[in-house]
């Protein structure tokens, strides 16, 4: 079995990850490759490159970023192997 796991973040705070969370994580996925279990891993690119797809009624639609409503996006994620 899969899993996904994401990372959420305030990306219009301008706030970066602690020392201690990216020193966290560091460990996690380095014990996660050596168990085998780390399928994949990345950090996403900010809203303002991005492009909201939709499909609706059979037509296609893109909206551009940036998207300021959003409170949290998805800053990064992991597949990992059950």
């Amino acid at each position: 079995m899969r899993f996904l796991s994401m990372i959420r973040i305030q990306e219009n705070t301008g706030q970066v990850p602690s020392e201690q969370l990216m020193s966290d994580m560091g460990k996690l996925i380095e014990e996660m490759t050596r168990a085998g279990r780390l399928i994949s891993t990345a950090g996403l690119r900010p809203t303002s490159e991005g492009a909201r797809v939709r499909l609706r009624r059979g037509k296609l639609s893109t909206v551009d970023g940036p998207f300021m409503e959003t409170k949290e996006v998805i800053g990064g994620y992991a597949i990992l192997e059950g």
